[in-house]
């Protein structure tokens, strides 16, 4: 049984431990404030170091797989070689990402969304021609990994797509130059201005009996719209030729073995080049 001191000191030691643990409000606001510039202290000093740091490992990723692009045995082996290492910690690359995509992830070893980020971010810089020393300036200008990827919101399927037409693009402009004409023909009362540094006339022509083409006239003035819509024609057409068992007319892919073109190539567009 408890004394009357004892319930005294008890009841006293209560008291005490209530008055402690009651906040004040001027308490609360000096601690926000502490925080507050505790906060300044990370995003003017800590983040803005963190992130040079990061878009300076992104430049370097950017430029070592342009490296990479100048030999097509080199890229393709490279891209082999890390898809098996990253395959062993698990992580997957799509066949119709980007195939930065796989240098990516395989530094950073990050998941998929901030591998996703990463990538739009160096596909934007592709898109803008930013050289890979670049890079920091570039995403510091368009505010950050974050706003890169809002500038250029497309999903990777439709900026495989578009790097894949820009690639076959490249294709079939190089193709053109190079190959041999199917016949000459001289078209009565014709003449034609290539404006815009064009290089290609273009003649109207009818679809005659047995499939034959009965040539018309030529168009008087190429333009440079003109030209490049029947380029990314002829483009849209190889495209559909390589996703088919056909491989009659396929172009030397050697000819697209360029590091601008092969930087923005998927994974299934560097394993169809041809060495």
């Amino acid at each position: 049984m408890k004394t009357t001191n004892e319930s005294t000191v008890a009841k006293k030691e209560s008291i005490i431990i209530k008055a402690t643990v009651a906040p004040t409000t001027e308490s609360v606001i000096k601690r926000a404030d502490a925080l507050v510039k505790e906060r300044e202290q990370y995003e003017t000093v800590t983040l803005a170091r963190s992130n040079k740091e990061l878009y300076g490992i992104l430049g370097k990723v950017h430029g070592l797989y342009l490296e990479a692009s100048k030999d097509i045995d080199c890229l393709k082996q490279t891209l082999s070689q890390m898809k098996a290492a990253l395959a062993v910690r698990s992580i997957k690359v799509q066949v119709n990402s980007p195939a930065i995509t796989v240098f990516v992830r395989y530094v950073f070893n990050s998941d998929r969304k901030r591998a996703y980020n990463y990538t739009r971010t160096l596909m934007a810089a592709i898109k803008a021609n930013v050289k890979p020393e670049a890079l920091a300036d570039f995403v510091e200008g368009k505010g950050g990994v974050e706003e890169c990827k809002k500038d250029f919101s497309k999903s990777l399927e439709t900026i495989a797509k578009e790097q894949a037409l820009a690639s076959a693009i490249d294709a079939i402009k190089a193709e053109l130059e190079t190959m041999d004409p199917t016949e000459e023909v001289q078209m009565p009362d014709s003449s034609v201005h290539l404006s815009d540094d064009c290089n290609y006339a273009f003649v109207i022509a009818r679809i005659g009996s047995g499939k034959k083409l009965e040539l018309l006239r030529t168009v008087p003035t190429t333009t440079k719209a003109l030209e490049s819509s029947a380029i990314k024609e002829l483009a849209k057409a190889l495209l559909e030729d390589e996703n088919s068992a056909e491989e009659d007319s396929k172009v030397d892919k050697k000819d697209m073995a360029s590091s601008k073109a092969l930087s923005t190539m998927t994974l299934k567009q560097v394993n169809a080049v041809i060495a």
